[in-house]
C-alpha cells in the first residue's frame, strides 16, 4: 500500500492524496491550490499519478481546495466514480461551476471549462449517508463520517488490506450554530490529519460573538461601515444566522445587511434544502418559521447593478462579500471604498493565508493594493477566530487521541501550524510525521 501527498502538504490547501492498494487507485479529494502565485502555479503542474488509472474520488468536502481540480482530473482522463456525501454533491456543482465561469473569464491560462465542469459531475455517481458503507471493490470499503466543518462535510474511514485509514478532510470546530460537532473517529492505523489551526486555541463561539456584536456597535457609533470579508460556503450562513438573532434579541440597531455574493447566494438557498441536518437550535428556529437566511434587514444584491448601489460611502450598513480570503470578487470594491475611512471597520472571521490580501491586512499593512491603486488602511481591523470551521490545537489533539493511530500525517498548515500540533502529538506518545508534496510512503 502506498501513499502519495499530492496536495496539502507543507501548505493549508490543495487537498490530495493518492492512495494504491492492490490492483486499485484511490484519491482523498483533488483540490485546488490556493495563495501565492507561485503556489497556484502548482494547479498547472502534472498530477503525480496517472488519471486514467485512478477508479475512485473520495470527497471529504465542497470547498474548491478539496474539490477544485476534479474537472481537470476528468479532462485528462478521469473515468472513475465521485464518492460523496448529498449535500456535497449540490454543493459541488454551484463551487464548480463558478470556478469555471471565473477562469473563463480571466482568460487563456483557464485550468478547465464550464463544458469540462458539467462532465466532470456527471462522475458524482455515488451519493451517501454518515456511516454508510461504500463498497469500492477487492474487499475495499470506505465510509463517510460527520467532520463538523461544514454542510455535508465527512471524514473518510477507508478499510483496505487489512488496516483502517482515516482522512480528516477538514475538522470543525465545536459548538457551532448550523454543524453538528465533528464525530470521533474510530480506531485507526494511520491517520492524516488536518494542521490549519495547529498553533492556536479558539475563543469560545460566546465570546466571538460578543466581540462581533462590539465591532458592529462600535463602528456604528463612528458612522461607519462594518465589511466582512466572508467565504461563500458556511461561513456566510453562520454569520447570517449570528446577525438574525443579534436583532431578534435587540442587541444590534436595525441596520441594513447586505449579502453582496451571488455564489453566497446560491450556496444560502441549498442550505435552506438541508435544515433538517442542522443542529437541534437551528432546526428549532426554521420550524417556528423565522428564516434567519430571510428577514427585514437583509438584502441580496445577485447583479453587479445591485451591487454598485450598496452605499459604501455612507455608513450604518454590514456588507457581508466575497472572497472570504480578498483574493478576488466583490469584498475588494468595499475594502478599497472603506479601508481609508478610520470610522469603517473590517472584520475577518475566518482563515487568511499567507500570500493573500486578507493576510497581508491582517498583519498590520499600512496600505496595500486593489485592483491597481494602492489603498491606505485607515479601517479599524477586528479578527474574530471563534467562528472558525476549522478545529483548533486541543479538538485536534483530543481527536488524534480518540484514533489512537500507529503513524498520523500531518497535512493541510502553514509550517508553524505543523511543527506546533507535530510537537503536542509527538508529546502524547504518537509518531508523527510531516509529509512533503509529492512525497510518497509506504504504508
Amino acid at each position: 500500500m502506498r501513499l502519495t501527498f499530492a496536495g496539502a502538504a507543507g501548505t493549508v490547501t490543495g487537498s490530495c492524496f493518492h492512495l494504491e492498494v492492490g490492483g486499485r487507485q484511490l484519491l482523498v479529494d483533488c483540490g485546488m491550490f490556493q495563495g501565492f502565485p507561485d503556489l497556484e502555479e502548482r494547479n498547472f503542474e502534472p498530477f503525480p499519478f496517472n488519471p486514467r488509472e485512478v477508479d475512485w474520488v473520495l470527497l471529504t468536502h465542497g470547498h474548491l481546495d478539496h474539490l477544485g481540480l476534479i474537472p481537470r482530473l476528468v479532462r485528462e482522463g478521469f473515468r472513475g466514480r465521485v464518492v460523496c456525501t448529498v449535500p456535497t454533491r449540490d454543493i459541488a456543482h454551484i463551487m464548480l461551476m463558478d470556478a469555471a465561469r471565473i477562469q473563463e473569464e480571466e482568460g487563456e491560462d483557464a485550468l478547465y471549462t464550464g463544458e469540462d465542469t458539467l462532465t466532470a459531475l456527471d462522475r458524482f455517481q455515488v451519493q451517501v449517508e454518515y456511516g454508510e458503507k461504500a463498497p469500492l471493490g477487492d474487499g475495499i470499503w470506505a465510509r463517510f463520517h460527520d467532520a463538523g466543518h461544514i454542510l455535508g462535510a465527512g471524514f473518510v474511514e477507508l478499510n483496505a488490506d487489512g488496516k483502517t485509514l482515516v482522512f480528516s478532510g477538514d475538522l470543525g470546530n465545536r459548538g457551532k450554530p448550523l454543524v453538528e460537532d465533528p464525530s470521533y473517529p474510530p480506531k485507526a492505523h494511520v491517520l492524516v490529519l488536518e494542521s490549519t489551526y495547529g498553533d492556536r486555541v479558539h475563543r469560545p463561539i460566546e465570546e466571538s460573538v460578543e466581540l462581533l456584536r462590539q465591532a458592529i456597535l462600535d463602528t456604528f457609533a463612528a458612522r461607519g461601515n462594518v465589511i466582512i470579508p466572508s467565504f461563500a460556503l458556511e461561513r456566510t450562513q453562520e454569520v447570517l444566522f449570528i446577525l438574525f438573532k443579534l436583532w431578534r434579541e435587540r442587541k444590534i440597531p436595525k441596520c441594513r445587511i447586505y449579502l453582496d455574493s451571488p455564489l453566497a447566494t446560491h450556496a444560502t438557498r441549498i442550505f435552506e434544502r438541508y435544515t433538517d441536518r442542522f443542529p437541534e437550535p437551528a432546526r428549532r428556529m426554521f420550524r417556528k418559521k423565522r428564516d434567519p437566511f430571510d428577514f427585514e434587514l437583509l438584502q441580496y444584491t445577485l447583479t453587479k447593478r445591485a451591487s454598485k448601489r450598496i452605499p459604501s460611502d455612507e455608513g450604518g450598513a454590514i456588507i457581508i462579500a466575497g472572497s472570504g480570503m480578498c483574493t478576488g470578487g466583490r469584498v475588494l470594491h468595499h475594502l478599497r471604498k472603506n479601508l481609508p475611512r478610520p470610522e469603517s471597520s473590517v472584520v475577518f472571521v475566518g482563515f487568511q493565508a499567507v500570500g493573500t490580501l486578507g493576510r497581508e491586512i491582517l498583519d498590520g499593512a499600512s496600505k496595500v493594493q486593489i485592483m491597481g491603486s494602492i489603498v491606505p488602511v485607515r479601517a479599524r481591523i477586528w479578527r474574530i477566530e471563534g467562528l472558525s470551521a476549522h478545529a483548533d490545537q486541543p479538538i485536534l489533539v483530543d481527536w488524534a487521541l480518540h484514533a489512537d493511530p500507529e503513524q498520523v500525517f500531518l497535512v493541510h498548515g502553514e509550517e508553524s501550524a505543523l511543527t506546533a500540533l507535530s510537537q503536542r502529538l509527538a508529546g502524547h506518545g504518537l509518531a508523527v510525521h510531516v509529509p512533503a508534496w509529492h512525497e510518497t510512503v509506504e504504508l
